[in-house]
């Protein structure tokens, strides 16, 4: 805010009165001084910027140094969102109040729910009254961006459960504009299935690869449905979000590069992606082993899409906890979700993330699909919801951030910030520690994330978990760190 000084004038009126007492004759005199200027506030000292780059000789390490004009700067923010389940809240226990104070408590900007064609059409009322009230209700308690699923077969249109027929398709191309209409106004994404090759025909073998014509789950027949899809959209809201892809288990991407191939996200802004591995052997139910499949799929996209390339959205992702034989720690859950929310903040090529999901969807700890949640069927936080509100607080913070890998174990993210430099780092093997050493004489601060803020340390150097270590440097032109993994 600027502050105006204005000078003051005194206006004084003086009496002259007769000494002897007699009638007095008086006479208003104003005196009006030269105006003198008001001191004009000395500007706040700005502190000289601090050059912390030079750096010990450290044998064994990887020097990592940078100016804040290093970093690539985000075209638009990261999206840091969760699953919700209103659609079949009743269910599932979400209830909107509580939901919207948790998306408050844990730094979640963005929600991804289900749009039921077979609910919700064929009499759609373009006006949304049609959408399931909990969902209604939400939204009037939230400013987090929807993601919208348009999704589910429709039993009474002809060749539109699953929509594979030509008639179901163009149906279908209808109802996701009759969608568009109803959920207008939010800046909203739409994703065309949730889980085609999993999810279109059940009760069968998990199916591995593209598929054949002999099976509806397969990519030809999901690819025609999502372009049609996305031209329709296009059509009537042509900056709307569309992504295509929402693969279930998918070895070696097979699924979602051959949908791409046939053309399906010829209009379409992004794919999304589902990562999973808590069923995969105990040594891969890690944060690092789901980025090793995302950038496996990132390398592929423009090769298998015509030469175009398109952002990953991370539609569903976690881990879930309980006593089922694909249960994760909750310690383990802890330290993976905030490494991989960090690490895909940090990769210009994803476009957000949304958690599976914002809170558990039952109370049977057998059961993996009641236990995937940040917080518990109750609304209480479980182990991994501290560092993820934590860990998103840090992406808000920051201006630009990239990522590198040291000794294929230490991860270090380059941080610009509105304040200076810092660097966020873990180590990404298990029962393995890292070494920071900072450059420079500058004064930091680090803290881990759920923890106190330290000061430095008289060596300037930090041992490294598994849990994000930050360490912040207000006014620095440069930072420079050794780091390696121990």
């Amino acid at each position: 805010m600027v502050r105006r000084f204005l000078p003051l004038f005194s206006i004084l009126l003086a009496s002259c009165g007769g000494g002897d007492g007699s009638s007095a004759s008086t006479e208003a005199v104003t005196t009006v001084p030269a105006a003198v200027p008001s001191p004009t506030p000395a500007p706040a000292a700005t502190p000289t910027a601090a050059d912390a780059s030079a750096l010990p000789t450290e044998a064994g390490a990887t020097a990592i140094i940078f100016a804040a004009s290093d970093l690539p700067v985000r075209a638009s923010p990261y999206i840091v969102g969760a699953a919700t389940h209103f659609s079949y809240a009743a269910l599932a226990g979400y209830d909107p109040d509580s939901v919207a104070q948790r998306f408050t408590d844990s730094g979640i900007r963005a929600f991804r729910e289900d749009l039921y064609w077979n609910a919700l059409a064929p009499d759609w009322d373009v006006n949304g009254a049609h959408l399931p009230q909990p969902l209604v209700t939400f939204l009037g308690k939230t400013t987090a961006r929807p993601l919208y699923i348009l999704n589910n077969g429709n039993a009474f249109i002809p060749g539109a459960s699953p929509p594979v027929a030509d008639a179901g398709q163009t149906a279908f191309a209808a109802y996701a504009q009759r969608a568009v209409a109803a959920t207008a106004g939010r800046d909203a994404i739409y994703e065309i299935w949730n889980e085609w090759n999993r999810n279109v025909v059940r009760d069968k073998p998990v199916m591995v690869g593209p598929g054949d014509a002999s099976d509806y789950r397969a990519s030809l027949y999901y690819a025609p449905l999502a372009a049609r899809a996305t031209s329709a959209i296009k059509q009537v809201a042509p900056t709307a979000k569309v992504l295509v892809g929402a693969a279930g288990d998918d070895p070696d991407w097979q699924w979602t590069l051959d949908v791409l191939a046939r053309g399906a996200a010829a209009q379409a802004d992004g794919v999304s992606a589902h990562i999973y591995n808590h069923c995969a052997s105990t040594a891969n139910r890690t944060a690092s082993e789901a980025l090793g499949r995302l950038t496996l799929l990132h390398s592929k996209i423009a090769g298998a899409n015509g030469g175009r390339d398109l952002p990953l959205y991370v539609t569903e992702w976690g881990w879930p906890a309980g006593t089922n034989v694909c249960a994760v720690s909750a310690a383990k859950i802890a330290t993976n979700v905030p490494q991989f929310l960090l690490h895909t903040a940090a990769l210009p090529w994803v476009a957000g993330s949304w958690y599976y999901e914002t809170k558990d969807s039952g109370v049977d700890p057998t059961n993996i699909q009641h236990n995937f949640g940040l917080y518990d069927a109750n609304y209480a936080a479980k182990s991994a919801q501290c560092a993820f509100a934590d860990a998103s607080a840090v992406i808000a913070d920051a201006k630009a951030m990239a990522v590198q890998s040291v000794d294929n174990g230490l991860t270090v993210i380059r941080v610009t910030t509105s304040r200076g430099l810092a660097i966020v780092a873990w180590s990404a093997v298990a029962g393995r520690q890292g070494r920071i050493t900072v450059g420079g004489t500058a004064a930091y601060t680090t803290r881990t994330l759920c923890q106190a803020t330290a000061a430095a340390a008289s060596d300037r150097t930090l041992t490294i978990g598994e849990m994000p270590v930050v360490i912040d440097m207000p006014n620095a032109s440069r930072l420079g760190v050794n780091a390696r993994l121990l």
